[in-house]
């Protein structure tokens, strides 16, 4: 059986689709979360670091396909998230991934799930 490759606009699809569901779990995680009830959350910390390091895994493998999307630029930033670690002992200060949480993660998702490329899955 002849397997079809993916086109790329199926890949930036499926890995905007991973994007947006991986969001939504960090903010389910920190969800009526006070700064200060999350910093103190070692199992909610490691779950949110391992959401942003697999958001910044797919945003990374987008930002790699030849016909890049230029209008979905917030992807550069969030790939950044792929070298996003968690380290009980040596973090100390987790205030500005919070605040891209309670601030950014919002407008985001609206530029994401607003992009054709997201919409298309719904055709």
């Amino acid at each position: 059986m002849l397997i079809k490759p993916m086109d790329s606009q199926q890949e930036i699809n499926q890995h905007l689709v991973r994007i947006v569901d991986l969001m939504g779990g960090v903010k389910a995680q920190v969800k009526g979360m006070s700064y200060q009830d999350f910093e103190g959350n070692e199992q909610i910390k490691e779950t949110v670091y391992e959401y942003l390091q697999e958001i910044g895994q797919a945003a990374d493998e987008i930002t790699r396909i030849n016909n890049f999307p230029e209008d979905l630029d917030v992807l550069s930033n969030l790939a950044n998230f792929k070298v996003a670690t968690y380290n009980q002992v040596t973090e100390t200060n987790h205030q500005m991934v919070f605040g891209i949480i309670e601030n950014d993660l919002d407008e985001m998702i609206d530029i994401i799930t607003d992009h054709p490329l997201y919409q298309n899955r719904l055709s």
